[in-house]
């Protein structure tokens, strides 16, 4: 009877150490979809879960995304899931939707020299976590 009493503690102790990991500590399953545009301009969106978390995107020009100037930096969150959106260029300027809750828009503008190249990097970002899209190469 003791080893029968002593065996189901071990089987109910071991499913409860082998369930499922939380939600609340799981990383999220993040993926981008990239788009480049022949006047310099590219969107980057994100994806968390497979929701449509937001974009980063770089304006070259006025009207691209809906920005009024050209070369401006936007990180836009969408989504309401604890997460924001980061957007930087290689030259130290930074977009971030981080501390805001969404939807937020940032913008970071200034002047870039016709035909110099940049590269965006879009990240989903909340605390130390990051997952990022490196490498998009843009210019104004």
């Amino acid at each position: 009877m003791a080893s029968v009493a002593a065996a189901a503690t071990a089987l109910a102790t071991g499913l409860v150490l082998a369930g499922p990991v939380s939600s609340a500590s799981a990383a999220p399953d993040v993926y981008f979809i990239t788009y480049t545009y022949t006047d310099g301009s590219a969107r980057v969106e994100v994806f968390n879960n497979g929701d449509f978390a937001g974009h980063g995107s770089w304006a070259a020009n006025p009207g691209s995304f809906g920005s009024s100037t050209g070369d401006t930096l936007i990180a836009y969150d969408g989504l309401a899931d604890g997460y924001g959106i980061e957007a930087t260029l290689n030259d130290g300027r930074k977009a971030t939707s981080r501390g805001h809750s969404s939807p937020y828009t940032d913008t970071t503008t200034g002047n870039l020299d016709e035909g110099a190249t940049r590269t965006l990097k879009v990240c989903l970002v909340k605390g130390t976590f990051s997952k990022c899209r490196t490498g998009v190469g843009v210019h104004a």
